[in-house]
């Protein structure tokens, strides 16, 4: 694990080491998030939590879309 130390600037902004973002592949401009747990802040790359995410719910056997639509349907015969 490497570190870097950086320094809260004016209006709150960090500068992030030219290293570490070649590193992460960081561009100009990216989307990033920034949550804190436990007193850390973590930053993360937007497209990489979208990835994480559809990799997770992939593996959910059925398609919640089409039982959400099959419900209302159901519903819609009701009534």
């Amino acid at each position: 694990m490497q570190e870097y130390s950086v320094s809260l600037g004016q209006n709150g902004r960090i500068v992030i080491p030219t290293a570490l973002r070649k590193a992460l592949n960081l561009q100009e401009g990216q989307r990033l998030l920034l949550r804190v747990q436990d007193e850390l802040i973590i930053m993360e790359k937007s497209a990489d939590i979208v990835q994480r995410l559809q990799k997770r719910f992939s593996k959910i056997p059925v398609s919640l879309a089409k039982e959400l639509i099959e419900e209302r349907r159901q519903e819609a015969k009701k009534d």
